[in-house]
């Protein structure tokens, strides 16, 4: 239930981002379905221990590249962005990995977000425009998306957080 919320938000938000490309699309639903995949060996680091099962387990019908990218989207999911290196440089990627670090934000702070009053774009820099009031209203996403703020600006990625007027 709570992955595949993750699927459907993450689908929404990377759909908003306009990718150029929609090949990561279902890369990225399978990694919101798998994202929680490590608590089952452990709840500390578990995006670390989800990422190394994608990547090492023996999936069939996945193949290895698939198996990479899934893991690196999982792996990343929170926390800081260095550990990817420079995946972040593919603009589509990052699209990705935003739409599911935002999905799994909204997720942790138990909101269902009206993704229509959300305006969301990312070119050189990240822009999320949220309903007038919204981030005073919802003090743990706020909380979160502030630290989101830090770790895309670690690797060179304003991230602008607005609410509308």
């Amino acid at each position: 239930m709570r992955a595949k919320r993750v699927q459907d938000d993450a689908a929404l938000l990377f759909a908003k981002l306009k990718p150029s490309n929609e090949e990561l699309n279902q890369t990225l639903g399978w990694a919101a379905l798998l994202h929680e995949v490590g608590m089952n060996v452990s709840h500390t680091n578990y995006h670390k221990h989800s990422s190394y099962i994608i990547e090492n387990a023996d999936l069939p019908g996945f193949t290895n590249s698939e198996q990479k990218l899934m893991g690196a989207l999982v792996l990343a999911q929170k926390g800081n962005l260095r550990k990817i290196g420079d995946l972040t440089v593919n603009p589509d990627f990052a699209k990705a990995l935003l739409a599911l670090r935002l999905a799994i934000i909204f997720l942790h702070s138990r909101l269902e977000v009206n993704f229509d009053q959300l305006r969301l774009r990312m070119k050189n820099k990240i822009e999320l425009e949220f309903a007038r009031n919204w981030l005073e209203e919802h003090p743990t996403a706020s909380y979160w998306l502030e630290k989101e703020r830090e770790w895309w600006s670690q690797i060179g990625i304003d991230l602008l957080i607005k609410s509308a007027n």
